[in-house]
């Protein structure tokens, strides 16, 4: 079971719903919790973490031979990003618009182009009791956020029994990579007017997917219920609402797991999970 949380946009609770989510699930199931926000990676904040391991992750980039090459322009013209610019007396790659495609070393007539590579980031894979945790970060400067998120997710754990992805915020490529083969799709939202707004474009997204979602309603007030009207409209379902509350806020910023010192939302979590685990099994039957 693959569960992708996400949400339109950053500061909904995403993360926070993530951590505490595998946390719980992690003392009944086998899991594994994947952060695939690779521009900024936290959802290590909240675990003692051990049996750490990293690697580098490194994509293709053209490297041309100059004596070989004859400048005919095919690269140019295979290269729908830019990345590489034949000039009649010299080629010019730019690694940052480089989106590794091998197009240009595939198509050039002379193979005057040969694979030389870049690091984009990390891969950091740890255990916390019961649970693996995958942690993705982007190297600063790379713009490569698709590609770490991909292989990141290839960093599979197979001896598992549910898998969370913590995507990135809003509706771009990186999201799209995240949840293109997910089994479900939970997205966080926020009862504010930009909240609705960010929401209802991850919706239209999640719907030209075809994907299997639900709404998580973070931060809830009583009197509120911007989100849960929108959600019926839309015949939408709300998985659960979680309340705004300053003592869950404080222990967030602390980098505490509220499923850990708050029993009353272990049990919510806890409700949570269960009901997460029927709605999937029911959408892998239909």
């Amino acid at each position: 079971m693959k569960i992708a949380v996400a949400s339109g946009k950053g500061g909904t609770g995403k993360t926070f719903v993530s951590t505490n989510l595998a946390n719980v699930a992690s003392k009944a199931v086998r899991v594994a919790l994947y952060d695939l926000d690779v521009d900024e990676p936290n959802c290590h904040l909240f675990f003692n973490r051990d049996h750490e391991a990293v690697e580098t992750v490194k994509t293709m980039i053209p490297v041309v031979d100059g004596e070989k090459c004859l400048h005919c322009g095919t690269c140019s013209d295979v290269c729908e990003f830019h990345a590489i610019v034949s000039l009649p007396t010299d080629v010019l790659v730019f690694p940052e618009l480089c989106h590794s495609c091998y197009g240009c070393l595939e198509m050039c007539p002379e193979e005057a182009i040969t694979e030389g590579f870049k690091d984009i980031g990390t891969i950091t894979v740890s255990e916390h009791r019961s649970m693996t945790l995958v942690t993705g970060k982007l190297r600063i400067g790379q713009p490569a956020t698709t590609a770490l998120v991909r292989a990141t997710k290839d960093e599979a754990d197979t001896n598992v029994d549910v898998t969370f992805y913590d995507s990135p915020p809003g509706t771009s490529c990186p999201v799209i990579e995240v949840v293109k083969d997910v089994d479900y799709v939970i997205l966080v939202g926020e009862p504010t007017r930009f909240g609705l707004h960010d929401l209802d474009l991850m919706v239209q997204t999640l719907k030209q997917l075809d994907r299997h979602f639900g709404v998580i309603i973070n931060k809830a007030a009583e009197q509120n219920h911007l989100l849960e009207d929108y959600c019926r409209e839309q015949e939408i379902d709300v998985i659960v609402r979680i309340p705004e509350r300053s003592d869950i806020a404080v222990a967030y910023a602390r980098g505490e797991l509220v499923t850990e010192t708050m029993p009353e939302l272990e049990e919510l979590f806890g409700r949570t999970f269960k009901r997460l685990r029927q709605i999937t099994v029911g959408s892998a039957h239909e």
